[in-house]
């Protein structure tokens, strides 16, 4: 690979091997090397500086409080710690532990808010507004704690609570700005930058490069371009690479994809291409996700990236993010606390009828009551989920979906089919954490292998867990599955429906109506 410096526009080139690739990306590599040694103490992370400058925004707004409330005159008190002019030993011990403990309940209330995102690439309005709300209701929540511990003081309470909650918005929302700042005037001086891999075809690869340039403070750092084709590379070689100062050399096509990204090691790459190969694309994005790194696309390719997408906008150029965060942190841990009572309540409450059924089961036919079976999780896990035997022992033995009046099925396994007891023992799988009560329902290995290599996407659905029950089953009529590749992309669009919108509000209304279904007799025979 020649220096740009070196190139004519007249000059070309064809597309590297895999070699070249790495011989060509050796002193790319050992620069960048060089700066990330240089500046290893300085952190990159935005979280980083948002965690710093909530502490001091913390420390600041607790300290005015302090002030005002037992030194302004304003208020009064009757503890006598805090009617001396000077802090004593006994109440520094106090505030210590008080201010220890109120500043673990906020960082828990922003991190469950979701406030410890990457907020630097987002609008500084929404970050204002979001530290409104959250301290507004977390302020709140204290407010009725010191209520209900002092209910003959109410009008104080609420004073007091009102002017906590102004000072402490006041002094986050500053110290969000300074994190912003002090992370713009690093990422300008390159002392924050991450590197990026621009994919794409040549012309759109040269304008989005062009806007990286004038959008220093984000810190993108292109370290190599890969072409959709060997034509692309020609065209760069030839026409673009000799415009920028610092060399941007092709590092292969995006058939190389995974050899580039475990050579190289980018943190982002991007993606700027015309009339895009849907299921190529769809193959980049999962060389990323299992590597960890971030992708970022073009807003046209929203519909392939349903579900996991964020825009974000940089000085006009739209970008949508391949996010693996489907949820807040406080949703999830929502949605896993029903998971866990609820599991709980039916285990336990209709243990009786559980054994009944599974005395049954054995009685009709050999074999266990219990039937276990491999399927796929969240992120691509396998465990063993489990079901009260429906079938004849041995009948697993056929990987596929059961027929319509499958002869393989018992004559009381069609009735805890049509009723929907058979799923009951996958409540122990609820408990456990492989399974969620809502979600994609899961399926065998042999046919994920065969789904996914079909449709390259498929696996997306198991960034959540699996669930007893889903979208797709209250909103299709699957008493008869099929296996068809049409069919399966048709469950798709369900199950990226819930993924894209999941929320407590949503698995209300699946969990409803699933028990309509069962109470209808909607279930499988």
């Amino acid at each position: 690979m020649q220096h740009p410096s070196t190139q004519s526009s007249s000059h070309t080139a064809s597309a590297p091997s895999a070699v070249e690739i790495f011989s060509s990306e050796g002193s790319v590599r050992t620069r960048a090397s060089r700066e990330e040694r240089k500046h290893l103490l300085v952190p990159r992370s935005p979280r980083t500086y948002q965690l710093a400058f909530d502490v001091l925004g913390y420390v600041v707004s607790f300290a005015v409080y302090y002030v005002l409330r037992f030194y302004s005159g304003f208020f009064e008190t009757s503890v006598a710690i805090f009617t001396q002019p000077f802090v004593s030993s006994e109440s520094a011990l106090f505030l210590a532990f008080a201010g220890i403990a109120l500043l673990g309940y906020w960082l828990t209330v922003f991190w469950f808010s979701g406030l410890y995102a990457d907020w630097y690439v987002r609008s500084t309005f929404d970050e204002f507004f979001t530290i409104l709300r959250v301290t507004f209701l977390g302020s709140c929540l204290l407010g009725v704690v010191i209520f209900l511990d002092d209910l003959t003081n109410a009008a104080n309470t609420r004073l007091l609570v009102l002017m906590y909650w102004f000072a402490f918005f006041l002094s986050i929302a500053g110290g969000r700005i300074a994190a912003r700042i002090l992370q713009n005037i690093l990422r300008k001086r390159g002392i924050i930058s991450f590197r990026v891999l621009l994919f794409g075809c040549a012309e759109n690869i040269f304008s989005l490069a062009e806007s990286l340039q004038h959008a220093p403070a984000f810190g993108f750092q292109p370290v190599g371009v890969a072409m959709n084709e060997a034509a692309e590379s020609e065209k760069w070689l030839a026409e673009y690479q000799h415009r920028f100062d610092t060399p941007m050399p092709v590092v292969g096509t995006f058939t190389h994809t995974a050899a580039i990204l475990d050579t190289i090691k980018p943190d982002s790459i991007i993606v700027a291409v015309e009339s895009p190969n849907h299921e190529e694309l769809l193959r980049i994005a999962g060389e990323c996700e299992e590597r960890a790194i971030n992708m970022k696309i073009v807003p046209d390719l929203y519909e392939i990236f349903s579900g996991q997408t964020r825009t974000r906008h940089i000085y006009g150029i739209s970008l949508i993010e391949v996010s693996s965060q489907i949820m807040t942190p406080w949703q999830g841990v929502i949605k896993r606390i029903i998971d866990i009572i609820m599991s709980l309540l039916v285990l336990l409450l209709g243990s009786p009828l559980w054994l009944l059924i599974a005395l049954i089961v054995k009685l009709e036919t050999p074999g266990g009551a219990i039937f276990r079976q491999p399927r796929v999780g969240r992120n691509n896990v396998q465990f063993f989920m489990y079901k009260f035997r429906s079938m004849y022992a041995g009948s697993e033995k056929r990987i596929g979906f059961t027929e319509v009046n499958d002869a393989r099925v018992t004559r009381f396994g069609r009735f805890i089919r049509k009723t929907h007891l058979d799923e009951i023992p996958q409540m122990w799988n609820i408990l456990k954490g492989d399974m969620s009560l809502v979600g994609p329902r899961p399926e065998m290995p042999p046919l994920v292998e065969r789904f996914t290599a079909a449709i390259p996407y498929y696996p997306r659905r198991h960034k959540l867990r699996p669930g007893l029950t889903g979208w797709w089953q209250v909103s299709h009529n699957y008493l008869q599955y099929q296996e068809s590749i049409d069919a399966i992309r048709e469950r798709l669009i369900y199950d990226f429906y819930y993924i894209e919108n999941v929320s407590f509000r949503l698995d209300l209304e699946i969990i409803a109506r699933t028990v309509v279904r069962v109470i209808k007799g909607h279930g499988r025979t």
